[in-house]
């Protein structure tokens, strides 16, 4: 919704700015990431996918591991494993929270959400999403402090239809899209705009106004995606454009459909049921493959 761009600490992975995201899965609820913890004798065994972590973020989740370990009553080691089930984009997140969750439920801690969003944020920096589910934000005050809280529930989205189409072409790692656009000219501006931003949204939210919400979404997603294009990091491919483009167009023709872009090649396009149809034409009238999507709950153990 808002985005994350940037980091004022890589290495606790505490963004640059706030930011608001909303949580998503499919229709049915089958994109997502299961994640399973055991209890073993000693030590910290993880697999992703059935293999081991190889990315520079794999010291942020053994630590993450080690430190929930920790407070557990009883001295163990544990086991985890983790499969992410067709995720476009958000992985990441979605894996530390899966991750926290199954953690927690293993070692009975019960721990409050925001102490799992501290603990899940060193290995996605929007873990929080994925965590409180529905709208959430992500606050900075001016000395460094995160806060992030529950803005919507997923039932306050029920009216809103998700299309994910996904787009076969590489894209940039998360990390490169972060520390290049911190370099841009404009984002020294960031925060101020930012906050602006995140002030018009609970206005619109508070008026339940979702199509100013979701045209404020396409309007954030237009401001960063321009500036990855400055520094040369082009993620919106000309395949992809073609489809904002018919979105755009369907507006102008009275249809109330929005479009957005994280960092992967997936374009979300948004609309209210009333305009299901019409959108669902549009997109079929073109052969392009989509998958229905909605605004998702928040982890839980099961």
């Amino acid at each position: 919704m808002i985005f994350a761009e940037g980091f004022r600490d890589y290495k606790k992975r505490v963004s640059g700015h706030s930011h608001a995201s909303l949580a998503v899965t499919d229709a049915y609820g089958t994109v997502k990431t299961e994640t399973s913890a055991a209890a073993i004798k000693h030590g910290v065994e993880f697999t992703l996918d059935g293999r081991q972590l190889e990315d520079q973020r794999t010291a942020g989740v053994y630590s993450m591991v080690k430190d929930m370990v920790s407070l557990a009553v009883e001295e163990t080691g544990v086991r985890v494993e983790s499969v992410n089930h067709n995720i476009l984009t958000g992985s990441s997140d979605s894996g530390a929270a899966a991750l926290v969750t199954a953690l927690d439920d293993l070692l009975e801690l019960n721990l409050p959400v925001w102490r799992m969003v501290e603990l899940a944020r060193p290995v996605s920096e929007t873990a929080y999403r994925s965590l409180v589910g529905g709208l959430s934000e992500y606050i900075i005050d001016g000395e460094g402090n995160v806060m992030t809280a529950e803005v919507k529930k997923a039932s306050f989205f029920s009216d809103v239809m998700i299309y994910a189409v996904p787009f076969e072409l590489k894209r940039f790692s998360a990390d490169d899209l972060h520390m290049r656009v911190a370099q841009h000219p404009m984002y020294g501006g960031r925060a101020t705009q930012v906050d602006v931003r995140l002030r018009m949204m609970h206005e619109f939210l508070d008026n339940r106004d979702i199509p100013e919400f979701m045209e404020l979404m396409e309007s954030e997603a237009r401001t960063v995606h321009a500036m990855f294009g400055d520094m040369g990091m082009e993620v919106i491919k000309p395949e992809m454009k073609a489809l904002l483009d018919l979105v755009e167009d369907m507006r102008s023709r009275g249809i109330s459909a929005y479009w957005n872009v994280a960092g992967g090649s997936a374009v979300y396009v948004f609309t209210l049921r009333r305009w299901a149809k019409e959108v669902t034409r549009e997109l079929k009238d073109r052969n392009l493959k989509y998958k229905h999507y909605k605004v998702a709950e928040g982890a839980k153990a099961v």
